[in-house]
């Protein structure tokens, strides 16, 4: 074979291999971006409603994972020491209008929440002291949740673990109880004692 032919062959070969690189990153590509656009849901054995503050929380610590919902009325919990708003709609309404959730998370009351959805919201919630990274995050919504976690791991909140990682109710529960420590020892409460049935109360 000539210098020539043997030349050709290798390019040909080349742009085999490209274009079958090419469509795989595409497959894979197109793949997550289905993955990403999916929720993950799940019906809870009981209905957080018929609950009072301590019982919620006492039964959410115990759950395999955490609904948007749930996790929406345990943060007002937190925040407030207790939980006024009625329905789904009207928490998620409270906690965007105070950016403890970003006004393009459009869930369903039944979406399963991830370790960032979580870290994002402790963050807003508790004022955690943010990073570059955060900061810039907030004006885009890339990557907000990933480096939200970081901040809130920081400051020993929440657990390691990858952002699309799932916790459990207990995990849920002790980072919100570390929330309310961290909020206490940094002076966002206005009385040192505390009336309101927060993770930290009922552990």
């Amino acid at each position: 074979m000539t210098k020539p032919c043997r030349q050709a062959r290798a390019r040909g070969i080349s742009a085999g291999v490209t274009d079958i690189a090419f469509r795989a990153v595409l497959s894979l590509g197109l793949t997550l971006v289905v993955l990403g656009c999916s929720q993950t849901t799940y019906s809870p054995v009981k209905d957080h409603q018929v609950l009072d503050e301590t019982d919620f929380v006492h039964y959410l610590s115990q759950q395999p994972m955490v609904t948007y919902d749930e996790l929406c009325r345990a943060t007002l919990i937190v925040a407030d020491g207790e939980d006024t708003q009625q329905t789904f709609v009207e928490r998620v309404s409270e906690l965007k209008s105070r950016g403890i959730v970003r006004p393009e998370w459009d869930y369903s009351s039944d979406f399963v929440v991830d370790h960032g959805k979580l870290a994002y919201m402790i963050l807003q919630m508790a004022n955690v002291p943010k990073g570059v990274n955060s900061t810039l995050a907030d004006y885009t919504g890339i990557g907000c949740e990933r480096y939200a976690l970081w901040d809130v791991v920081r400051q020993d909140i929440v657990m390691r673990a990858a952002s699309y990682r799932i916790p459990t109710g207990g995990q849920v529960t002790r980072a919100l109880a570390n929330a309310d420590d961290f909020m206490a020892k940094h002076g966002m409460y206005e009385t040192a004692e505390r009336e309101i049935n927060s993770p930290a109360d009922v552990q």
